[in-house]
């Protein structure tokens, strides 16, 4: 059985979105991820026979819009389980190893349910990629909070994720796919400009929008990154689209920054 239902409607001829859920004891948790979504204005919780939720479009999208976008973030959340990431006892920046595979499963998860919706990322930029992702990141641990455009270190990082006192346990820049020096100039923008010298896992999310051929530019990404100068090794490949890298620390050559190369096809 489904875990929500959907309906358009229409009030004095305004567009608005009903969402019926199966169990309403997440029904706040689900409010505040609808809620940041770029395309919809505002989201209450309604008391009728029934308690739902009732879904306003943002002026310049359509309740068709908005309706593919509320999908997406609900299949995701439904298909994934609240987490919150695990520290290491004796480092707290530095955040355990199964909690940054989660978070990167989460994203690959979220990526490739985008794929399957070309009218709505058609319209994307880096920054709309960006903001489409961050409801979900926000959903997936009650005690840390994905933000975007965020500053660290010299510049502003696309994804940060911080947990409840301040600290860094993620960071992830997004770019559009333009040949394989931009990828490297990417590399050096999320390395020299936004980790420190705690941060030791991070990613980079690449998009695909204007090339056919997909598996080339997967080939041509993946023999770019060991070009790079602070190329240590390959930790592995976790799928086709996503891989593991092992890169030096920009500060401190000594310290090793694993970088997660994520890449999804929105041609």
């Amino acid at each position: 059985m489904a875990n929500y239902i959907i309906e358009k409607r229409n009030m004095f001829n305004k567009d608005y979105l009903k969402v019926m859920l199966k169990d309403n004891t997440q029904l706040a948790i689900i409010q505040k991820l609808l809620q940041e979504i770029q395309s919809i204005s505002k989201v209450n919780i309604t008391e009728n026979k029934r308690t739902d939720i009732t879904i306003y479009p943002s002026e310049f999208y359509s309740v068709e819009e908005a309706e593919e976008e509320v999908k997406i973030q609900l299949e995701s959340f439904y298909s994934s389980q609240p987490l919150d990431p695990i520290f290491e006892e004796d480092l707290l920046s530095k955040i355990s190893s199964k909690a940054y595979e989660q978070i990167i499963n989460e994203i690959n998860v979220f990526g490739l349910n985008l794929e399957k919706y070309k009218s709505l990322y058609s319209k994307f930029d880096e920054e709309g990629f960006r903001d489409f992702f961050l409801p979900h990141l926000n959903s997936i641990s009650r005690n840390h909070s994905a933000t975007g455009e965020t500053f660290n270190k010299i510049g502003k990082t696309d994804m940060l994720i911080q947990d409840s006192i301040g600290q860094n346990v993620f960071i992830a820049e997004c770019k559009i796919w333009h040949g394989e020096k931009e990828l490297l100039k990417a590399v050096d923008q999320l390395l020299e400009r936004y980790v420190t010298w705690r941060d030791e896992q991070v990613a980079l999310i690449i998009f695909n929008k204007h090339n056919a051929n997909f598996t080339s530019i997967l080939e041509k990404s993946k023999a770019a990154m060991k070009t790079h100068l602070g190329y240590s090794s390959l930790v592995k490949e976790n799928t086709q689209t996503s891989v593991s890298y092992l890169f030096m620390n920009t500060d401190d050559n000594e310290k090793k920054i694993k970088v997660e190369l994520m890449i999804f096809n929105c041609s």
